[in-house]
């Protein structure tokens, strides 16, 4: 990654969001704030940017409940953000849905309660404090999981997520560069001891990424994936388009002899194309369903089933599916 001063960070950052985030007139935007150093700081770039847009911005601190201390440092952020003008608030994880070893439902609660307060607020930007390093972690982990290149394409600046604005503006920027920027602001910020807990599966990554070697191949992988994403999506919806009988308002229809020669992950692939050009309005099915589904049609000649709201019926040389 590229060194940059303070101020050339500030300003790229800035450029960046004007280029690739939309937003409102006088925007509402809320920002994830754990208080690390990568949430500081984005909360504190965010204050400047949304200061000169005349607009308002809420930092969410989620006390997730895993820590003894978590109470306390929740608290300990909030009236660091009150001192410094930015207004915030917490939100308490329901004890009910704490699991200490778990650290990816601990990760699933945070977001639902960013996500439900939005809603209520009808706030449609949220701001995550990701950086370069967090999607290598991620890259790796979804890697050793056998996940497909949709998943190892990892986060992106900006996705949709029940109709909010999910933006990630640091996810290009590296840890070293954040943490310059931190201390420049003399900006204080709480350390999680669990970031270095191998006993969490990110932690023994992130002790990997620390060899220079291993460090060199994972980016070499990671930016192949990035740079070929866009050719991968390309190809696939040509595939579509070939593998396609009939295509209509409410239906589409797949020839047997086609479809079934198709690589598995391809035939997944194409139905959620076809799951969502029939229902735009509702998320792919997860990825085990639609295999599901594809493994039961493979076995009979003539039958029909239903894939989350999507009729699928076969005969000897179609795969029609309608809604």
């Amino acid at each position: 990654m590229i060194k940059l001063s303070n101020q050339e960070f500030e300003s790229i950052f800035f450029k960046e969001i004007d280029k690739n985030f939309i937003y409102e007139n006088k925007p509402s935007i809320a920002v994830a704030v754990s208080g690390g150093p990568d949430s500081i700081a984005l909360v504190f770039l965010l204050k400047k940017w949304i200061n000169k847009k005349n607009g308002n911005l809420i930092a969410l601190i989620v006390n997730h409940r895993i820590r003894k201390n978590s109470d306390l440092e929740s608290k300990q952020v909030k009236d660091y953000l009150d001192a410094n003008n930015i207004d915030s608030v917490i939100l308490n994880v329901s004890k009910k849905k704490i699991y200490k070893t778990n650290m990816s439902q601990a990760r699933e609660n945070r977001f639902s309660k960013i996500v439900n307060y939005c809603q209520s607020k009808k706030i449609f930007s949220i701001f995550l404090g990701h950086h370069f390093e967090d999607n290598l972690e991620t890259f790796i982990l979804r890697k050793a999981a056998g996940s497909n290149i949709e998943g190892l394409n990892s986060m992106q600046y900006k996705t949709i997520y029940q109709n909010i604005q999910v933006v990630r503006p640091l996810i290009n920027n590296s840890k070293k560069n954040i943490l310059k920027y931190i201390s420049y602001y003399n900006l204080k910020y709480i350390n999680d001891p669990s970031n270095k807990n191998e006993k969490y599966s990110r932690a023994i990554v992130r002790n990997f990424l620390k060899k220079e070697n291993d460090l060199k191949i994972i980016k070499k992988d990671f930016n192949f994936i990035k740079n070929n994403y866009s050719n991968y999506i390309k190809m696939v919806y040509r595939i579509f388009l070939l593998t396609n009988y009939k295509l209509q308002n409410n239906s589409f229809v797949f020839l047997c002899e086609i479809f079934f020669n198709l690589d598995q992950e391809i035939q997944v692939k194409l139905i959620q194309i076809g799951y969502k050009f029939l229902n735009s309005k509702k998320p792919f099915s997860r990825h085990k369903k639609i295999v599901e589904a594809i493994n039961k049609i493979s076995k009979f000649e003539k039958i029909s089933i239903n894939l989350g709201g999507i009729k699928i019926k076969k005969d000897e040389k179609f795969i029609y599916f309608s809604c």
